[in-house]
């Protein structure tokens, strides 16, 4: 089977670097890597095309955010004939052995699984809290899991998921139009339901920890506000559950009126973000749809 790891970058030059070093020394070599880069200004993108030749270069031209990076990096891997694709940030920093134990598992698993995802640290044997997946309540899928020692997850982030393009063909691409958080989320847990998906606790990928939503969002909190109600609508679920994360919503943008600097800056956002997750759905793109808007030459610069 033939893997390509997919990294998308914007104006992180020197974590982009770390990434790219660790990528390029897996035990398990990758057949490929694909960098989007989201409209860089630090160079990025003319160092990976200078010192990284054998890497696959895409430059949008623009900040599509993670999401529209994904979606490319996702259709460029499609279009190579890939078998999986290890997504990733710039800021990801795998360990050197982190992917041969998903390759591993991918090759000999059957069924084949539709995802499985890194363990996310801050350190080796770390685990980093803020980056948690969400864990498969479903007993015959933990059970299933087990036998190749991993657990069975519902949604993992976009910090070292080994997809099955497999799969990835058969429905739409990450949801652009999520531009930042849940992108992830969203497309993880439409992959798993549509077979198991695990962690393998073996596999770890280092992230440096994150803001927690207790610090201020500033206008980011529109993002959160209307992609957690955009995926809340797409996907299967009860109507309890539906209750309990629109609930959690809720509180947590009550929670951000008390740290946020700029008040009319929260009202905005949290009004703009119900307003859109309401009311409005983010377009589903199918694979291919986005090459098609390439000129030749730019198709043939990417190896299409």
């Amino acid at each position: 089977m033939k893997f390509a790891a997919v990294v998308v970058s914007y104006n992180r030059i020197e974590l982009l670097k770390r990434c790219l070093d660790a990528l390029e020394h897996q035990t398990r070599p990758l057949d490929e890597i694909i960098v989007v880069d989201n409209g860089s200004t630090d160079g990025s993108a003319d160092y990976v095309a200078a010192e990284h030749p054998g890497i696959t270069l895409f430059r949008t031209g623009e900040n599509l955010g993670g999401a529209g990076g994904f979606a490319w990096g996702v259709e460029i891997a499609l279009d190579h004939g890939l078998d999986g694709a290890w997504l990733m940030d710039d800021d990801a920093e795998p360990e050197l052995d982190a992917f041969q134990p998903l390759a591993d598992r991918f090759e000999s698993m059957h069924p084949e699984p539709s995802f499985l995802a890194s363990l996310v640290t801050a350190g080796r044997d770390v685990f980093n809290k803020r980056n948690p997946p969400v864990i498969s309540t479903d007993a015959k899928r933990q059970v299933e899991a087990n036998e190749d020692s991993g657990i069975a997850i519902d949604t993992a982030t976009f910090v070292g998921v080994l997809i099955n393009l497999h799969y990835s063909a058969k429905t739409y691409l990450p949801l652009s139009d999520y531009f930042i958080w849940m992108d992830d989320s969203e497309y993880t847990y439409r992959l798993s339901r549509m077979a198991n998906a695990l962690t393998i606790p073996e596999s770890q990928v280092n992230h440096p920890d994150t803001e927690t939503l207790s610090n201020d969002m500033a206008g980011r909190l529109f993002y959160m506000v209307r992609n957690r109600l955009w995926f809340i609508r797409e996907r299967e679920s009860s109507k309890t559950r539906d209750l309990v994360d629109i609930l959690d919503v809720a509180q947590i943008s009550l929670g951000q009126f008390f740290v946020a600097k700029d008040k009319r800056l929260w009202l905005d956002s949290v009004g703009r973000g119900l307003a859109q997750g309401l009311f409005k759905r983010p377009k589903h793109r199918k694979p291919g749809s986005l090459l098609a808007t390439l000129t030749p030459d730019q198709r043939a610069a990417i190896g299409s």
